[in-house]
């Protein structure tokens, strides 16, 4: 029997790709040029086609979705719809009374972006000089206001000695979490292919981000790092069973600044566009979505691995590697030896 479809628990909705900052590894390759492609109305829109299929989390994001003069307008919308809203941002437009205008629209979380343990690092890499001193400002700005705020952080070969100093800032910032992404290079991400994780060192960062999961004082979530869930159950992590591996097409959903329905924000395939068809339908009647849960149909390592449904790998890395979704991940150590794979 086919098991039942479950409902996303999350959407992220890309309401805009302007952005002040130009970073270097930014999926949506956004920047302060270009306009928005969907109205306000249409917006709310997708919105209501969202919470008529339920009542989820929905992450306002971008670009910079503060960027957007409409932007409390549109949170204000969903909320009123039922979906709990939350919001993404580089914190340019963050200052205390923003901060306390979220707050009392019941804002569920914002989420910040640290690359580097300081600015020489976190600067370079986002490509903006004084990026990092604007995130900070914004973070202490949120937690004036008593907002709950997690801090993000793209983890490539330049920043991976820093990652016990991100974490440590992170948890002295007052953050509920930390959440590690692994690179995925799409985007202006394609330029720095070369910052990939070269599998050992993959492995060798999913095994010690195992370890700080228990010692830090945050909860720790990664994100584009499906295999974690492979190396908490093999680590026999207290609550192992509940880390995920890749949520996308599953639990989680995006929805992209033209409506169009992806599995992901770095899986740049549409399953469908919300202005010309209900939420519902693409969900549950996709193509794109039904070859995504069909675990039989994965290829290479992945297609073969006794972890496939624990961890499903990284489908949009895959994509952007080998051309092909349902192809391995060609991040994981795993594929490097095939013994491992076996049950």
């Amino acid at each position: 029997m086919d098991k039942p479809l479950r409902k996303p628990r999350i959407a992220a909705f890309e309401i805009t790709r302007r952005c002040p900052l130009h970073c270097r590894h930014c999926r949506a390759a956004a920047d302060g040029q270009k306009e928005d492609a969907l109205t306000t109305e249409e917006c709310i829109s997708i919105l209501r086609s969202l919470a008529a299929f339920g009542h989820c989390v929905a992450i306002l994001t971008g670009g910079e979705p503060m960027a957007r003069e409409d932007f409390f307008e549109i949170l204000q919308a969903g909320r009123q719809m039922g979906l709990r809203m939350a919001a993404a941002t580089c914190g340019w437009y963050l200052d205390e009374a923003a901060a306390e205008r979220l707050k009392k629209a019941e804002l569920l979380s914002i989420s910040f972006s640290l690359d580097g343990a300081d600015a020489q690092t976190h600067d370079a890499f986002r490509d903006s000089p004084g990026a990092f001193q604007t995130t900070m400002r914004a973070v202490q700005a949120a937690r004036k206001a008593g907002l709950d705020f997690q801090i993000n952080t793209t983890i490539t070969k330049r920043n991976l000695e820093q990652i016990d100093r991100i974490a440590r800032l992170a948890e002295e910032s007052g953050a509920f979490c930390w959440n590690p992404f692994i690179l995925v290079p799409v985007g202006r991400g394609e330029s720095i292919r070369d910052l990939l994780l070269e599998p050992q060192e993959y492995e060798s960062l999913l095994e010690h981000l195992s370890r700080m999961k228990g010692r830090l004082s945050i909860e720790l979530r990664l994100t584009c790092g499906p295999q974690f869930a492979r190396v908490c159950r093999q680590q026999n992590l207290p609550k192992a069973d509940r880390v995920p591996g890749c949520l996308a097409g599953e639990d989680f959903v995006f929805i992209n600044w033209r409506g169009q329905v992806q599995p992901c924000g770095f899986l740049e395939v549409s399953a469908g566009n919300l202005l010309q068809r209900d939420f519902a339908s693409i969900w549950r009647e996709s193509e794109l979505f039904s070859r995504l849960r069909n675990l039989h149909g994965y290829k290479g390592a992945c297609g073969s691995c006794a972890y496939l449904t624990v961890c499903r790998g990284c489908r949009a890395r895959a994509l952007a590697v080998y051309g092909d979704y349902l192809q391995q991940d060609p991040v994981c150590r795993l594929a490097q030896n095939l013994e491992e794979l076996k049950p």
